[in-house]
């Protein structure tokens, strides 16, 4: 999905979140990035990612174009219990990865039930 600004496309990522017990795994695409412009940010409570994709120039007359050229921005309300200075992310082939560990405090642990 796409939506226009001034000058630009901005479009917001497919995303896919998986609760993994210790941490929240997020894996987003975002084609046409490149991991050192990419902007992941944790603050309040809020995971936001900012994307930035350059223009790109084609050889020749343009007949067709159909492929839109934008930034992807995306933010998600985790809220509390999360270790922000240990959040990482990592971009490989325009999917990127972002780990969200749990504080200690907040995760889930299996609790042994003895026999009496």
């Amino acid at each position: 999905m796409a939506t226009e600004t001034q000058t630009e496309l901005t479009y917001r990522p497919n995303v896919d979140i998986c609760d993994c017990g210790a941490e929240v795994l997020i894996v987003a695409d975002v084609p046409g990035a490149t991991p050192d412009a990419i902007d992941v940010s944790f603050d309040d409570g809020v995971l936001s990612v900012h994307a930035p994709v350059a223009a790109r120039t084609l050889p020749g007359r343009i007949l067709q174009q159909e492929y839109g050229i934008g930034d992807y921005r995306r933010s998600f309300k985790l809220g509390d219990g999360f270790d922000a200075s240990l959040i990482s992310a990592e971009c490989r082939r325009g999917v990127l990865e972002i780990h969200v560990p749990r504080l200690a405090a907040v995760r889930p642990r299996k609790i042994a039930v003895r026999t009496a």
